[in-house]
């Protein structure tokens, strides 16, 4: 799939080429700072909307089993990180009916021009195999994000020469439900940010490191104010690999890079051995 494949859908350009698909266990433990210090509430949000589109209204999600199949654990050992990748970038990114972003939107059109980078999703292992996508969405992935205010499109960077590991970039758009309160012309919520940065070095860990990962510290400095309906720029580099750690930064910007809203550096740890 290429980026010049496009759905017939009111954010065609969304179905850019989807690279991150993968196992994300984030049982994470945050390590948040000061309130005072950053000057923004940095609690977790959380608005939930109803997704209320064509063919759903009324209807009750089937409910997730209390008991995973047997041959998941046989799925979750067996995802590496080059699976991941390759997994993820033949998927692609499916259209989102809630999308936030506009058909002609510049920094999303740029990164989907990019000869060195495609786009992607987020898979996890179930029982079908180690990388499934996820057709009904998660906390900060595909159309039902958008639709509570989320909508992230992630891009891996293969590596430049010299470089020993891929990067991210993304672009993301925080809509009314992302909101610190709907109707009163404030700022994105905190929660929403760190969610944004959260799922992004995630990611970047997945395709790198391995799949099968928490993210059991993160460290987040929100230095302003982030806009709502404001397309932003999402960037995150491997920091360093050591044993069954990984470090990976992450910041929040303006298209331009001129402006950084939000910083996090993140802590994930390979937990096949757990499982």
């Amino acid at each position: 799939m290429s980026c010049a494949r496009v759905a017939a859908s009111r954010l065609p350009v969304s179905h850019l080429v989807s690279l991150q698909s993968g196992c994300r266990y984030s049982l994470h433990t945050r390590t948040r700072r000061d309130a005072r210090s950053t000057g923004r509430n940095c609690s977790v949000m959380c608005a939930l909307i109803e997704d209320q589109g064509p063919g759903n209204q009324g209807e009750t999600p089937p409910a997730t089993p209390t008991l995973a199949p047997s041959r998941l654990r046989t799925h979750q050992l067996a995802g590496t990180a080059a699976g991941y990748r390759e997994q993820a970038v033949a998927h692609g990114i499916p259209s989102r009916k809630h999308g936030l972003f506009a058909d002609d939107d510049a920094l999303l059109l740029e990164l989907c021009a990019s000869p060195d980078m495609a786009a992607f999703e987020k898979h996890l292992p179930g029982e079908a195999g180690p990388y499934q996508p996820l057709p009904r969405g998660g906390w900060v992935t595909g159309d039902e994000a958008a639709a509570r205010g989320i909508d992230l499109r992630m891009f891996y960077r293969t590596p430049a020469p010299g470089d020993e590991h891929g990067s991210l970039e993304g672009v993301v758009r925080l809509g009314d439900g992302a909101s610190i309160g709907i109707g009163f012309w404030v700022s994105a919520h905190g929660g929403a940010v760190e969610s944004v940065l959260d799922e992004a070095t995630a990611e970047l860990a997945k395709c790198e490191f391995t799949p099968v990962l928490a993210t059991v510290e993160a460290n987040f400095r929100i230095k302003k104010a982030v806009p709502l309906h404001t397309t932003l720029r999402v960037e995150c580099r491997v920091v360093k690999m050591r044993g069954i750690r990984c470090w990976v930064d992450g910041r929040l910007t303006s298209p331009d890079r001129s402006v950084v809203y939000a910083e996090c550096a993140a802590q994930l740890v390979n937990i096949s051995s757990w499982l």
